[in-house]
């Protein structure tokens, strides 16, 4: 006795002492988070200058007779780079030209050109690059959550409990799911409690009636009109029969009816999903049960009055 107690007591030893380990780890991670003024000498250093753009340069006019420089056969002289044409002269309003012939900005002398763009025609992007250079890690699928750290805290724990129950049950954990009876033999000879199928005294002699427990023939209205016509054919064969004897027999039988009418009708009329799965037609077979025994039973009682 005491080493089953002790085995029950153990799992629930091991998962307290697992709570209280994942719990102090979570208390340890909030106590190393860094408090929220610490950042503000990092904030302080960084500063922000706005220098004048002053005006562009004029560019140096080109002779009249300036020709952009011929190109040399790539094939002979192995790859070169391309001179750029001559900045074409400013307008005559007096302000330097932007463009020059194929449309590039014309740059002071001295600026270094920033390099194509590979992929894009030899033209730059127009589109700002991404600051955050993401890299996909093997963690993402264990993250639930961005929020704070009491919401960090919360899936280690859950993810703790679901590692001990794996650990106590198994990685094939089964949910619990009701299931309806298994068909069992009836033989009243060998019931281990006599008692239990009752007596004339108390009324319900009819539970003591050798007949097999089967499943209700269907839900949708089968079952009652089955019942229904096997009284109607009870009350024409014992005709003459006492009206009061027959409607106390008859009692059984209308309460087994009634309740599988209420099953058929709330079947028809559209149940709770798990309640039409498993109550109801537990309910429906043993109404069924009910009914057959007992119109056995008001039989073999009103023989002796059989017309």
């Amino acid at each position: 006795m005491r080493e089953s107690s002790a085995r029950q007591f153990l799992p629930h030893v091991v998962s307290a002492v697992l709570t209280a380990m994942l719990l102090a780890l979570a208390a340890r991670a909030l106590l190393w988070m860094p408090p929220p003024g610490s950042l503000a000498g990092v904030e302080e250093r960084l500063q922000l200058r706005l220098v004048p753009r002053g005006p562009l340069p004029e560019a140096p006019p080109a002779p009249a007779t300036a020709l952009p420089p011929a190109r040399e056969d790539p094939a002979a002289t192995g790859p070169a780079v391309a001179a750029r044409p001559a900045a074409p002269e400013a307008p005559a309003g007096g302000r330097p030209a932007l463009y020059d012939a194929e449309g590039r900005v014309v740059l002071p002398p001295g600026t270094v050109a920033a390099a194509p763009v590979p992929g894009n025609d030899g033209t730059a992007r127009l589109d700002r690059p991404n600051p955050v250079d993401y890299r996909g890690t093997r963690f993402e699928d264990d993250w639930v959550s961005d929020g704070d750290a009491a919401d960090v805290a919360a899936q280690a724990i859950g993810r703790g409990q679901r590692r001990i129950a794996q650990l106590l049950m198994g990685k094939d954990i089964q949910h619990a799911e009701a299931r309806r009876p298994p068909g069992v033999a009836f033989n009243p000879a060998r019931h281990e409690r006599p008692s239990d199928l009752g007596s004339e005294a108390t009324g319900d002699a009819w539970r003591a009636a050798p007949v097999a427990s089967e499943p209700a023939p269907g839900l949708d209205g089968r079952a009652s009109r089955s019942l229904r016509e096997q009284v109607a054919a009870l009350e024409r064969e014992h005709g003459r029969c006492p009206r009061g004897r027959m409607e106390k027999l008859m009692e059984p039988v209308r309460e087994a009816l009634a309740r599988l009418q209420s099953v058929e009708y709330a079947m028809a009329k559209g149940a709770d999903p798990v309640r039409a799965r498993h109550q109801l037609p537990s309910t429906a077979d043993a109404a069924w049960d009910q009914g057959r025994r007992a119109l056995w039973h008001a039989r073999q009682q009103l023989q002796d009055c059989r017309g």
